[in-house]
């Protein structure tokens, strides 16, 4: 019997840890996922996932319901500053899911001058909901028409 416990302890603890993976494509397009990224990622950061009872937490089901529904992308650049940051920040506290698309091109600032009417960051699109700049009030209620949970899930 004390050898069956140590050896769930021992396997529980290897459990407990998962790796977490966050880079970005060619394309600027922010990816999450638990498999290493291909060689051609960048800023590639390695975050530990914490799991609980020996499974991955899972998402609530309101918040997988919304993702898969309206899903979040954010729009920014790297000279936007405080809105861009803000906004980022808003999505991360009350735990959205989001796709970060960094603008740099001229082709990417004008695919955003014809989505959003004008090529100006922040730019957050939840399904087909477009809010232009970060006003935490608008980015609020659009989240919760589309159904997202207002405190993060674990």
């Amino acid at each position: 019997m004390r050898i069956f416990t140590a050896f769930s302890l021992l396997a529980f603890a290897l459990a407990a840890q998962a790796q977490l993976y966050r880079w970005t494509d060619e394309s600027g397009k922010v990816h999450y996922s638990d498999t290493q990224p291909p060689a051609t990622a960048t800023n590639v950061e390695e975050k530990r996932r914490i799991r609980a009872g020996g499974a991955a937490t899972q998402q609530s089901y309101e918040l997988q319901q919304a993702v898969a529904n309206f899903p979040v992308t954010v729009y920014t650049s790297k000279d936007c500053g405080d809105p861009c940051k803000k906004g980022l920040d808003y999505l991360k506290k009350r735990g959205v899911p989001f796709t970060e698309k960094v603008i740099a091109t001229q082709n990417q600032i004008d695919e955003l001058a014809k989505l959003a009417g004008a090529p100006k960051v922040p730019v957050m699109v939840v399904g087909i909901s477009i809010q232009k700049g970060y006003a935490e009030q608008g980015w609020s209620e659009a989240l919760d028409t589309a159904g997202y949970p207002k405190t993060g899930s674990p």
